[in-house]
């Protein structure tokens, strides 16, 4: 099989690419179309054997600007030099995760009849997404879906690595000795800043209950204390979430996923001014399926920290919740990608 991906612009377009890439076949030849942004990196990372193809694709800005005015000439500029790069690979199928930068090569190739799959992980559908659907081989989301009626609900793809992540490992990278509980604060592949701001702030309430760890994000810092220690970035994020026993989060849907199929328990404090509310409505989903908790709206250090000790005492009953549900969709999406080839 010889296939496209498609998605960038933010770490949540990219990992879930990547974690199919590294379940396709060995004989499989795999393309990547992506802009000169996270993407790149990422593919060249943590991918092996990927062609990566380098196109211009023009972003939306939904504020108002005046570049929005050239987004149409634009966007037929990236759409002709997808063509030109399709007709020379000829793939058999085009996966694209959203993002800018897909909708050029997603068009590209339903101009050329080649099977377009369009997955989206959030509750919410995005702009890109919702443009591609309607001449889509197959629309597949993460979670229930009724804006799109093609789509098919199979769950986020997870990198399958996760499933080893090593307790033992986790502790070690965080210096601790595992005899308190670990409350881990994740913000997301590029940090937050003020989840490391909560963290600190609630560390004299919580360090006689807790150790704390913070992923603090690339160039953030935070103060390190007795019981409480971080990093700006890991590898092996997994073992370091394995090894914690509650986490503090943002609203992303990869990573509210993996704390799922991880079965770490978690308090989302949604980002509310993303593009649409995506982190809001993917945090009140798992809510609503007894897998963490939400918060929202103005609070203080001590009601967080309040909050924290209420929800660690349900950790038993949110990890029930968890194994309820199937959100690893990874080898159904699989099946859909081969079956799509075949039929190509």
């Amino acid at each position: 099989m010889r296939i496209v991906f498609t998605g960038g612009g933010t770490a949540g377009h990219v990992m879930p690419n990547i974690a199919l890439i590294n379940c396709l076949k060995p004989e499989d030849e795999v393309y990547y179309f992506g802009g000169d942004g996270m993407e790149k990196r990422l593919t060249a990372d943590k991918t092996a054997n990927v062609n990566y193809v380098e196109i211009q694709a023009a972003k939306f800005k939904r504020s108002f600007s005046l570049s929005n005015c050239l987004l149409p000439f634009k966007l037929i500029a990236s759409i002709s030099q997808c063509k030109k790069a399709l007709n020379q690979i000829r793939p058999d199928v085009i996966f694209s995760k959203g993002g800018y930068v897909s909708l050029p090569v997603a068009i590209a190739g339903n101009c050329l009849k080649i099977p377009v799959i369009v997955h989206e992980s959030d509750v919410s559908v995005g702009l890109t997404n919702k443009l591609c659907a309607k001449k889509s081989f197959a629309f597949l989301t993460s979670f229930e879906c009724s804006q799109i009626k093609k789509a098919m609900q199979v769950g986020c793809p997870i990198r399958q690595e996760i499933y080893s992540a090593d307790k033992v490992r986790g502790l070690k990278t965080m210096d601790f000795d595992g005899h308190k509980p670990i409350l881990l604060f994740l913000g997301g592949s590029q940090g937050a800043k003020q989840l490391n701001t909560f963290a600190e702030e609630v560390y004299p309430r919580l360090k006689r209950k807790f150790d704390i760890f913070v992923v603090t994000g690339k160039n953030k810092e935070v103060n390190n204390a007795v019981g409480f220690h971080s990093i700006e970035f890991l590898d092996n994020i997994y073992d370091v979430i394995k090894a914690s026993s509650f986490c503090v989060t943002r609203g992303g849907a990869n990573t509210l996923c993996e704390l799922v199929a991880l079965n770490v328990p978690f308090l989302s404090i949604p980002l509310t001014g993303a593009t649409r509310g995506e982190q809001v409505l993917n945090a009140q989903y798992f809510a609503k399926k007894g897998c963490g908790a939400i918060l929202t709206g103005e609070f203080y250090a001590e009601q967080l920290a309040n909050k924290i000790i209420q929800m660690h005492a349900k950790i038993p009953l949110f990890k029930q919740g968890q194994k309820a549900v199937k959100i690893d969709g990874t080898l159904d999406i699989l099946k859909t990608i081969y079956s799509a080839a075949n039929i190509h």
